[in-house]
């Protein structure tokens, strides 16, 4: 899979040099240039590959010219956004064919960028009767998503040519991912993911109109393919980002219904479903999520797309408070294809639930009484452990010098830096115990009180409680709390 150089705030381009290209000494003085910080001899470069590269009909050499070329001269001009997206604007008039639908993709992203920047801007505008003027720097929100909605919509208005054009073709434009390009084969698939990423984004609620098309969760949206690409959203609202991006998804379902690969397909397929997670309505939608992943997993388990598909399902019961059917859930997702990203995702997982963890509290001032019934006795102090994934404790008092703590000028005596924290480890200590703990079969954490020591001698002390008998920093977690023993 490829990712955009366009897509950070400033415009990025690989350290290649395309050896390649014809020009490919041309494009050494250009990056030479730009090192030396000597713009206008890069601009100088810039020219002749632009124009070469257009007679020669080698449009990815020619975009990443354009775009570069566009930048600098944005930059020479004050390196304001306006700039670039004005300069792109007037050139895209002029382009070939071939080189309009990836560059209106690049002037979405630059306009999306400016409302990045601005967006504290943009959310404290509210719309006007007033049709809005030319400069955009000015549009409220709504007017600003519709110009880069109009620029998404015309990269894809021929979808055919799009649809034959391989993404390899644009490799000198487009930064290589960590996914082969199975998962998005053609340009038309990388354009309509760059659309995708914007139509379901979050901030297209600052923009919805109060009668916006909301999806329900008992709609097609978790429902197998087929139900899905029969579904025909009825709306009043035809420029809803939410309806568009349904669309578009159909419209990627369907071009790759056939494929003898299914990657493009079950990742298209997938992705509605994780979007439909955000985005349809509350009541019932985890149900009903949960219910599209699990079919989806056991219907593709050929595919390593489905380990991906289990790790969010089992994200999503570890977010809701069952962590134990999330480790099943991941550890059939490592399980099944553990060298696939999802896979190595369900791993990680599985390392967060299985992880140990131990904390400690106390209190301030032990007043050890005897333990016996008597009004004139107080209660023996207790420690409060929370843990998870431990069924063994050791605990450690240590006796330090509250003086020379204070000295230290440290807010609080707990709160310990990893110095201090070894010379505490290092130091005797007056008591040693232990104890077991209940097991957490279930990966939820557990409090538990314990009864702490009531024959420690008077003074300032440190408690360290380990899952480990020696007290190793590695591997191991440290818990520590303060006491002073009256």
């Amino acid at each position: 899979m490829k990712l955009a150089l366009f897509l950070p705030a400033l415009l990025l381009f690989a350290m290649t040099t395309l050896a390649a290209s014809p020009r490919a000494d041309l494009w050494q003085q250009v990056e030479a240039a730009k090192q030396q910080g000597l713009p206008r001899t890069a601009l100088e470069a810039l020219e002749p590959i632009a124009r070469a590269a257009l007679a020669e009909r080698a449009w990815a050499e020619a975009a990443r010219a354009l775009c570069q070329k566009i930048a600098l001269e944005a930059d020479l001009e004050g390196g304001r956004p306006e700039e670039k997206i004005t300069r792109l604007e007037a050139a895209l008039t002029s382009l070939p064919d071939e080189l309009r639908p990836l560059l209106e993709t690049v002037l979405a992203h630059w306009y999306w960028q400016y409302f990045q920047q601005n967006r504290w801007r943009f959310l404290q505008r509210t719309a006007t009767a007033q049709p809005p003027g030319a400069d955009f720097t000015t549009w409220d929100l709504p007017r600003l998503f519709a110009e880069i909605d109009r620029h998404f919509t015309a990269a894809l208005a021929a979808p055919d040519p799009l649809q034959r054009t391989p993404v390899s073709a644009f490799d000198e434009f487009l930064v290589k991912g960590a996914l082969p390009d199975t998962y998005r084969p053609t340009l038309y698939d990388f354009l309509a993911h760059q659309a995708l990423a914007f139509y379901t984004a979050g901030e297209q609620a600052g923009a919805r109109p109060q009668d916006a098309f909301q999806i329900a969760a008992t709609d097609p949206i978790f429902d197998p393919p087929e139900t899905f690409l029969a579904w025909r959203p009825q709306t009043t609202e035809t420029n809803a980002a939410a309806l568009k991006a349904v669309q578009l998804y159909q419209d990627l379902l369907r071009f790759h219904q056939n494929d003898p690969d299914r990657t493009a397909f079950l990742d298209v397929d997938l992705a509605r479903l994780l979007w439909g997670k955000n985005a349809a309505a509350a009541e019932g939608r985890a149900e009903r999520f949960k219910a599209a992943l699990l079919r989806y997993a056991g219907e593709n388990a050929f595919h390593e797309l489905s380990a991906l598909a289990l790790y969010h399902l089992a994200v999503q019961w570890r977010d809701e408070g069952n962590p134990a059917e999330g480790h099943r859930l991941a550890m059939r997702g490592r399980d099944t294809h553990p060298e696939s990203p999802g896979g190595k995702l369900c791993a990680n997982l599985l390392a967060e639930i299985e992880a140990r963890e131990v904390s400690l509290t106390t209190e301030r001032v032990w007043n050890c009484g005897r333990g016996l019934a008597s009004a004139d006795e107080v209660p023996n102090p207790v420690l409060t452990l929370r843990y998870r994934n431990v069924t063994q404790v050791w605990f450690r008092a240590v006796p330090w010098d509250w003086d020379e703590f204070l000295a230290r000028n440290r807010p609080r005596p707990e709160h310990l830096g990893q110095r201090e924290l070894r010379e505490l480890l290092a130091r005797p200590a007056a008591r040693e115990w232990s104890a077991p703990l209940p097991p957490t079969p279930d990966f939820k954490t557990r409090t538990l009180e314990l009864p702490a020591p009531t024959d420690l001698p008077p003074g300032f002390y440190f408690i360290i409680a380990s899952h480990d008998p020696g007290f190793r920093e590695a591997d191991n977690q440290l818990a520590v709390a303060t006491c002073w023993v009256s």
